[in-house]
């Protein structure tokens, strides 16, 4: 009977053991399971959103999801050896948003496919997109070009000075200024010179610039603002003018078409628990 009795109680010891579990928790990076560094697969909280992913050693390795609260993916980062090494944002359709890898460019889309921006983050080359795919701006080091939708240069300028493009600057009755190609308005300029409009070929505005303060937009036809930058801080925006990307300074951030932000990063982690 003594013997039944301690084994039951060996038993029940056990199972209080095994209630109590490993106390999971991310520090500096690393994911410690009772003090040692942690392996395996993972599930927990980052903010509101679920993530899942792999650890070796306490570090992120592989790729790690996380998803929206309605459980579609929000985004995929690839890590090796706790080095975040690619990452891939989603819609919640399932549609890339964006994808930027430490070899590959930076590449924004739209919902619908159509790429908006890609940024070389080793060269700095940056190119914006029209709605039909053509390149509206690229900058690369101290040259710069503008094209309309019909993909017909409009400016360029190479080490700070304009490049001849055969068009003609006529000044109006009011002191302002046009910018002519083949009997075509390509741009207005103010008269101090200082705010200037470029035109797509159907007259809408498409790019307006502020000299003065360092003001720049990009619209799209209807005249909302795809583009935004002060020289210092940019935001692009969907066609409804709500913001897809922001970046001020060094921080930027990431929004869906619904107005959610998508974090990359790893804050406020809870609820840790080992799937393998």
């Amino acid at each position: 009977m003594k013997k039944i009795l301690s084994t039951l109680l060996l038993l029940f010891a056990m199972l209080l053991s095994a209630c109590g579990g490993v106390k999971y928790e991310l520090k500096d990076g690393v994911l410690y399971g009772d003090g040692k560094e942690a392996s395996g697969t993972f599930e927990f909280k980052s903010g509101k959103n679920k993530v899942k992913g792999n650890f070796v050693n306490g570090l992120p390795d592989g790729v790690f999801e996380k998803y929206y609260s309605d459980g579609s993916i929000m985004l995929k980062d690839a890590y090796v050896g706790g080095k975040n090494v690619a990452e891939e944002l989603y819609y919640k359709n399932g549609q890339l948003m964006g994808a930027f890898s430490e070899t590959e460019a930076l590449r924004l889309f739209y919902e619908n496919g159509n790429i908006v921006m890609s940024v070389n983050l080793q060269t700095g080359e940056t190119v914006v997109y029209h709605e039909n795919g053509v390149p509206l701006m690229a900058i690369l080091g101290n040259s710069a070009v503008i094209f309309n939708e019909n993909n017909e240069m409009l400016f360029r300028i190479d080490n700070g000075q304009p490049v001849d493009l055969g068009a003609t600057l006529n000044q109006l009755e009011d002191g302002s200024y046009e910018l002519v190609k083949d009997n075509k308005v390509l741009a207005k300029i103010d008269a101090n010179g200082q705010v200037g409009t470029y035109l797509y070929s159907t007259g809408e505005p498409l790019m307006s610039f502020n000299s003065s303060n360092n003001l720049s937009e990009i619209l799209f036809k209807d005249g909302t603002v795809l583009f935004k930058s002060d020289g210092t801080n940019f935001t692009l925006n969907y066609k409804d003018g709500k913001p897809l990307y922001e970046a001020k300074g060094e921080n930027w951030k990431f929004f869906s078409n619904d107005g959610e932000e998508i974090i990359s990063n790893f804050d406020n982690i809870t609820d840790i628990k080992k799937l393998d």
